[in-house]
C-alpha cells in the first residue's frame, strides 16, 4: 500500500498580512490587500492597484539577512513562507537525514524586478558591468536554491516555473517524490514579485489586467478592483507574495511525532496543448478528474473547491462549465470561492497560497468568501459571495491553470488516522 502524504506545516506571506494567521485572519474576516500604490506611477505603469507586501524585503527593516545580497524580492518572500513553514511543521532542531528532504519551491518569472533595477543602474552609470549578484537572484531556481543552504537541506531540488500553476506543480511534484520514495520531507510552493513595468504592462495591453479604466468601481475603492465570478469583473489585480507547504510521508510524520494538518490525497497535472493564453475548458475537465480518481474521491464527496478565479472574463466562466461538468448536479450545491478577490493575483505564487488555505480551512472549518461579487446571470454557482461559511469540511479541492495551458490540481481532506 502506498505511503499516506500528509501536511505537517504551512506558510504564506501576502498583501494581507507577512505569516499565515494574519492572512488567514484576513480572508475570513472578508478584508482586501489591495491598495492604490504611489511606486507604480502613470509615467511607467498602466495600472497603481495591486497587491503589495508593506515594508518586506530588500532594503528594508524586514530584509533576511541570509539573503541580504540577493536583491529580488521573490527570494525573501519565499524565504519567509519556507521558514514558516518549516518552523510550523516543528521541524526546526530536529535530527532528519537532510539528504531526504526535497525542497520543490519555483516561481513564474523569477527576480525579473532585480533585473529591471539592474537595467536601471548600468544605465546611469553607463557601464556594461553588472552586479556579481544579478544573475544569483534572477533565476527563478534560487528560491529552491536559497531555501535549502540556508535550512541545510540536501535532497532533490526541482524549482516549477510553470506560469500561475507553479506552486501547485510544486506541491505535487513534493507528493511524487515522498511517494516514489527519493524523501520523506518536503518543501513547496513558489514565491513571486512582477512589478516591472513590462510586466505589469504587458499584461495590461493583453487585456488580463485591470488597467486604469476611470469609470470602474475600483477607482473609488481600489479594495474593489479583483471581483472574481462578479458580474463587471474586468481583469485581474497583480499582487506578490508566496505559499510554502511541508509535507511529509506518514511515517516520517509519525517517527518524529509531528501533528498532521491535513492529507493529501491525490493531485493531476496536465497541458492544453491549446493556446499561449487561453484555458481550454475540456483539459480542465480532465486535469480535474483526473485528480478525483487519484485521490479515490468520488465528485458528490468534495466539500468545497477553492477556485483559480482570476476575475478574467474569459477564466471564469471556463471554469464555472469546468465545474458544472465535472461534478454535475452537486456543482449546484458545492461551495466554489476564490481568494484573489481578496489577495489578487500573484501568479506562479498563488496556488501555493490557495493551497495553504485549503490546509486551514479544513482545520477552522470554515470556507473564505469571494468578495466583491456582484451576481452575474450567466454565472450560477454557489461562489459563497462576502462572508466566510462555517461548514463541516471533510474533502477540498485547490486548483490553478496558467498561462501555456499548464494545469493542476490538488486534492486535500481532513486528518483522521
Amino acid at each position: 500500500m502506498p505511503e499516506r502524504i500528509v501536511v505537517v506545516g504551512h506558510g504564506a506571506v501576502t498583501c494581507l498580512g507577512r505569516d499565515m494567521d494574519a492572512t488567514w485572519e484576513g480572508l475570513i474576516a472578508g478584508r482586501s490587500g489591495i491598495r492604490r500604490h504611489a511606486a507604480l506611477g502613470a509615467d511607467a505603469f498602466l495600472s497603481d492597484v495591486a497587491g503589495m507586501v508593506a515594508d518586506f524585503g530588500p532594503g528594508t527593516a524586514a530584509e533576511d539577512p541570509a539573503i541580504s545580497k540577493l536583491g529580488s524580492r521573490y527570494l525573501h518572500l519565499a524565504m519567509a513562507a519556507a521558514r514558516e513553514a518549516w518552523s510550523d511543521a516543528g521541524c526546526e532542531g530536529l535530527e532528519l537525514d537532510r539528504d531526504r528532504v526535497a525542497v520543490m519551491i519555483g516561481s513564474a518569472f523569477g527576480g525579473l524586478d532585480l533585473l529591471d533595477a539592474e537595467q536601471a543602474r548600468m544605465a546611469r552609470r553607463k557601464s556594461l558591468a553588472a552586479s556579481p549578484y544579478l544573475v544569483p537572484g534572477l533565476i527563478a531556481n534560487q528560491a529552491a536554491g536559497q531555501v535549502a543552504q540556508h535550512l541545510g537541506l540536501y535532497g532533490p531540488s526541482v524549482a516549477a516555473a510553470n506560469a500561475c500553476a507553479s506552486g501547485g506543480h510544486g506541491v505535487a511534484l513534493g507528493a511524487m517524490f515522498l511517494r516514489a520514495g527519493e524523501a520523506d520531507f518536503a518543501l513547496c510552493g513558489a514565491g513571486e514579485s512582477g512589478f516591472t513595468p513590462p510586466i505589469v504592462n504587458g499584461f495590461a495591453t493583453m487585456k488580463a489586467l485591470l488597467g486604469r479604466r476611470p469609470e470602474d468601481r475600483s477607482e473609488a475603492d481600489p479594495a474593489q478592483a479583483s471581483r472574481p465570478f462578479s458580474a463587471d469583473r474586468a481583469g485581474f489585480v497583480l499582487s506578490e507574495g508566496a505559499g510554502v507547504l511541508a509535507l511529509a510521508t506518514e511515517s516520517a510524520a509519525r517517527k518524529f511525532g509531528l501533528p498532521i494538518q491535513a492529507e493529501l490525497l491525490g493531485w493531476a497535472i496536465n497541458s492544453d496543448g491549446y493556446h499561449m493564453a487561453m484555458p481550454n475548458g475540456e483539459r480542465i475537465v480532465r486535469c480535474l478528474r483526473r485528480a478525483l480518481e487519484r485521490s479515490g474521491v468520488r465528485p458528490e464527496e468534495v466539500d468545497y473547491y477553492n477556485a483559480h478565479g482570476t476575475s478574467t472574463v474569459v477564466n471564469d466562466r471556463v471554469e464555472t462549465q469546468a465545474l458544472k461538468d465535472v461534478f454535475g448536479d452537486h456543482a449546484r450545491r458545492l461551495p466554489v470561492s476564490s481568494i484573489k478577490g481578496a489577495l489578487g493575483h500573484s501568479l506562479g505564487a498563488a496556488s501555493a497560497i490557495e493551497a495553504a488555505a485549503c490546509v486551514r480551512a479544513l482545520r477552522d472549518q470554515v470556507v473564505p468568501p469571494t468578495i466583491n461579487y456582484m451576481a452575474d446571470p450567466e454565472l450560477d454557482l454557489d461562489y459563497v459571495p462576502g462572508s466566510a461559511r462555517r461548514l463541516p469540511l471533510e474533502t477540498v479541492v485547490s486548483a490553478s491553470f496558467g498561462f501555456g495551458g499548464t494545469n493542476n490540481a490538488l486534492v486535500f481532506r481532513r486528518w483522521s488516522s
